[in-house]
């Protein structure tokens, strides 16, 4: 049983996420975290509670001590909102594949007149597998197939670009607060005018688009009932079935 720290610090997920293992066999931890330190990864950092990610690296690590050691945030202005305690959630991508893992700053250091941040070695790691399910894109869904966020996001309306079994990829027209790791309950798809899917989306990823200027979220489902994700996989199975025949045109 994980220990209240270990608790605040773990991302929240569901047990039905298909899309990643969670590793904790130190070993394994240890051989993710080194190939992210060489050769250099860059990292993005999201700090709870603050909109936007920080662009840092992990320079050190230490399995032994328990410590790694992760550089300056960029832009510099996150350094002051950091501290001795401070939730960093560090997500990266190594070899095409996402790694995210939450740590706590133990200590903060000055390297060549810059700070670095000496944080717990994680407890564990978020290991997004290579997609397994058959995902519909934005040619298959065309316009009129919507994802609705709860009211807590103002049940803002966006496009869905892409839908798979694990979650979804959508596009909004304003940003309402979205940030890796936040978790939005009563959200609701709208696909090819089916009846709509109630879901909790948690939110993996998060960037402007350079050509609309929309914003850009991936999400992982949370909270579906049985029924609904049936329903969800039954479209899914028939749309795979058409494409697979050339019915529905990229």
């Amino acid at each position: 049983m994980a220990s209240p720290d270990e608790q605040v610090l773990q991302p929240p997920r569901s047990e039905h996420d298909a899309a990643a293992e969670t590793v904790r066999d130190p070993a394994r931890i240890a051989g993710i975290l080194n190939a992210i330190t060489f050769p250099p990864v860059l990292v993005n950092v999201a700090l709870p509670g603050v909109r936007g990610l920080f662009t840092s690296a992990l320079l050190q690590v230490d399995i032994p001590g328990g410590q790694v050691l992760l550089d300056a945030l960029n832009p510099d202005e996150g350094h002051a909102l950091v501290a001795p305690g401070s939730v960093m959630h560090v997500h990266a991508k190594l070899k095409g594949v996402q790694v995210d893992f939450p740590t706590r700053v133990l200590e903060i250091q000055s390297r060549e007149h810059l700070p670095a941040y000496v944080a717990r070695t994680p407890a564990s790691v978020r290991y997004h597998q290579r997609r397994r399910h058959f995902r519909l894109r934005t040619g298959q869904l065309r316009d009129y197939s919507i994802v609705s966020l709860g009211p807590e996001a103002g049940e803002l309306r966006g496009r869905l670009v892409d839908l798979s079994a694990g979650g979804l990829r959508g596009a909004f027209p304003r940003d309402p607060g979205l940030v890796p790791g936040r978790i939005i309950d009563g959200c609701a798809l709208t696909i090819l005018g089916e009846q709509p899917f109630d879901c909790g989306l948690e939110f993996v990823h998060v960037h402007p688009s350079p050509v609309t200027g929309e914003i850009e979220a991936g999400a992982r489902f949370l909270g579906t009932d049985a029924r609904s994700r049936e329903r969800l996989q039954r479209l899914l199975t028939k749309l795979q079935r058409q494409h697979l025949r050339h019915r529905i045109p990229e």
